[in-house]
């Protein structure tokens, strides 16, 4: 017994005309869609609108902090000034009591005093000498176990040594 095998041309076009000639679904009526026959309130349906949780980018939901980092610059000054400000150069997240535990150890510690004039984000020279907080400093403000210091009249700068970028500034008085 031979096969004939049908292109696949035709059993598509056969497949197609089955299709194209098959009975057409009933139409349902139009008393299955109460709302489009008119036989309910508009009102009955009445959709309650959208809560904005986001207003100009800020959120405003109940309990939403004031001022986040969400809204955009274009309506927070505190975020344009931080959108401005490299990220190196961003505060460090010391409480006024670390600060001041800060300067008082640097200034009863016999640091010199340096004539450098540098600001968060610089990055000093590598033979810059810095000098290392004492333990109660950082027992008291762990985030500087890493960091180093240096004095300056005004000032007490905050140093990463091992590439030397100042990453925060302290009052010194």
């Amino acid at each position: 017994m031979r096969l004939i095998h049908v292109p696949i041309a035709a059993a598509a076009f056969y497949l197609g005309l089955s299709v194209s000639i098959a009975p057409a679904q009933p139409a349902q009526d139009d008393k299955a869609k109460p709302a489009q026959a008119g036989t309910e309130e508009p009102s009955s349906h009445a959709v309650k609108p959208a809560t904005e949780i986001f207003v100009n980018g800020k959120l405003v939901v109940p309990g939403a902090p004031a001022d986040s980092q969400t809204e955009p610059a274009k309506f927070s000054e505190r975020n344009a000034r931080l959108d401005a400000m490299p990220i190196m150069a961003w505060p460090l997240d010391l409480s006024d009591e670390q600060k001041h535990r800060i300067a008082e150890s640097v200034a009863k510690s016999n640091a010199p005093v340096s004539e450098i004039s540098a600001k968060p984000a610089d990055m000093l020279p590598g033979d810059t000498p810095v000098s290392e907080f004492s333990p109660d400093v950082k027992t008291a403000a762990p985030m500087t176990d890493d960091l180093h210091f240096i004095r300056t009249r005004d000032k007490i700068l905050l140093v990463r040594a091992p590439n030397m970028v100042v990453i925060g500034e302290i009052a010194a008085n």
